[in-house]
């Protein structure tokens, strides 16, 4: 499956440059699939992670496109964008036919955030338009320590655009 050859922008609340060194290692293969929300890093309480998934679900229920939020406790010195374009295609997110799967991904220890976007969906949800949910839309709840609410808002401005 060639999901997430297409990168939305990146966001960075404030990260370290990773060297060219440790850009080059393998994803985080210990990272297993859970569900639609795969919460490695345990940011959410289970009341949380219920309403995204329901959420989720109601989203591939209308549109039949998959939408996964991933949290990891760090990236281990990885490119973001790497991390969710791998994860998404291990993962199998989204049609492989089509192509149209989306992967959120929140590094809490890096404070990033990324929208990686499978090919049969970049007309959509452009760069541009990743970019602007994640400036405007999840970075300001982050800012305030409110990561559900950021992760929340985020997948009802994707939802918006399908």
């Amino acid at each position: 499956m060639r999901l997430f050859a297409i990168s939305c922008a990146l966001a960075v609340v404030a990260a370290a440059p990773v060297s060219a060194k440790r850009a080059v290692q393998p994803v985080m293969t210990e990272i297993a699939f859970t569900g639609r929300v795969t919460d490695a890093a345990g940011l959410l309480v289970r009341v949380q992670k219920g309403a995204l998934e329901q959420d989720l679900a109601g989203i591939e229920a209308r549109t039949r496109r998959q939408i996964v939020v991933a949290t990891i406790p760090t990236l281990d010195g990885r490119n973001i964008n790497h991390v969710a374009r791998d994860l998404g295609d291990r993962w199998g997110i989204g049609d492989a036919r089509r192509d149209d799967g989306v992967v959120i991904l929140l590094a809490p220890r890096e404070q990033m955030v990324r929208i990686a976007v499978g090919e049969g969906l970049d007309q959509v949800l452009t760069d541009a338009v990743c970019q602007r949910i994640i400036n405007e839309v999840m970075l300001p709840e982050f800012r305030e320590g409110r990561l559900f609410e950021g992760l929340s808002r985020g997948v009802a401005a994707i939802n918006a655009e399908l």
